[in-house]
């Protein structure tokens, strides 16, 4: 688990040393592997392309199950109490490993009690905006919010999320004051950015731009420290005037508390060898997601990074989840 530290990465490289013992042992039935997002969003459609990938490499089907909502929780909390064998993992984010420690009182699952597999990658979220205004770069929005305080909606994929997150941070940024509408993912908040009903939007490249290549919602930035290549003529939020801004979701591969390292490290294996795949990452490119190495060890650096910086960020806008 997370909170081993040190203790977890020695595991996690003995395991590999162990694992050619127990390869005929595991897998030998069907892995689930839960994403705790909706049906058709960005992580849904990433999980899918690891999966069909890991599921050769493991000689198992690899079968997702969404369960979506608050901020994670809900699949974060049913994976954890899975038996910890190999054959439930999750797909877990910064929400579900740091975001959502500093949000709720109390959580259904303890952030460090999942056994690391490895980092899948991070990618920056693209802010959309709806056809019914005539915004054309970040400064036309904190204009009209300046001259209508509180009266701008912003939505989210759930209280907490990276998506929240970035909206929270991008009002501290620009000193302006709209209203948070959270929704289970990307799926369900863009019908009502297409519709009008929603003003304001952070997506996930994945979701977010094809939505704007129909025409059917602008896109004023990136959330990225740099201009994507696939990309390059979206302006960052750095360069929009707000040069200490950057704001990304990260994926990973987790296993309930317990699971053996012979097992995590045959599943990490098989991560590694989908993201060095180069049909998958292209496809991860497309979505806007670098990939990433697949170890343990980028995994642990990630979090023990990001917690103080997400840990004050949601104090200053004191973000409470009951």
């Amino acid at each position: 688990m997370f909170k081993a530290g040190t203790r977890i990465l020695v595991a996690a490289l003995l395991g590999a040393a162990v694992q050619v013992a127990s390869a005929a042992a595991f897998p030998d039935r069907p892995i689930k592997v839960v994403t705790p997002f909706p049906a058709g969003g960005a992580t849904d459609a990433l999980t899918r392309v690891l999966t069909e990938h890991m599921s050769k490499t493991l000689g198992q089907p690899l079968i997702v199950e969404n369960r979506a909502g608050a901020a994670t929780t809900i699949g974060a909390s049913y994976a954890s109490r899975e038996k910890p064998d190999g054959y439930t993992i999750l797909l877990a984010t910064n929400s579900t490993l740091v975001t959502n420690r500093y949000l709720y009182k109390s959580l259904p699952y303890a952030p460090d009690a999942f056994e690391p597999i490895g980092m899948i990658g991070i990618g920056p979220m693209v802010l959309l905006s709806s056809k019914k205004h005539d915004f054309a770069k970040v400064s036309d929005v904190v204009d009209y919010a300046k001259q209508h305080p509180g009266t701008l909606s912003i939505a989210s994929f759930g209280a907490g999320t990276s998506s929240h997150l970035a909206a929270e941070y991008f009002q501290q940024e620009a000193d302006i004051k709209m209203l948070h509408v959270p929704f289970k993912g990307s799926t369900q908040a863009l019908p009502q950015l297409i519709g009008g009903d929603i003003d304001l939007f952070f997506d996930m490249v994945a979701t977010g731009m094809p939505q704007v290549e129909s025409g059917k919602v602008n896109v004023l930035a990136i959330t990225s420290k740099k201009r994507l290549s696939s990309l390059p003529d979206l302006p960052t939020l750095n360069e929009s005037g707000y040069p200490n801004f950057e704001m990304t979701a990260w994926f990973t591969l987790v296993a309930p508390e317990g699971t053996p390292s012979e097992v995590t490290g045959t599943l990490r294996e098989a991560l590694q060898a989908a993201l060095k795949d180069k049909t998958v990452r292209e496809r991860l490119l497309t979505m806007g997601i670098e990939p990433g190495s697949g170890t343990a060890e980028a995994l642990v650096t990630q979090i023990e990074t990001e917690k103080p910086i997400i840990g004050a960020l949601v104090k200053r806008a004191n973000i409470v989840v009951q």
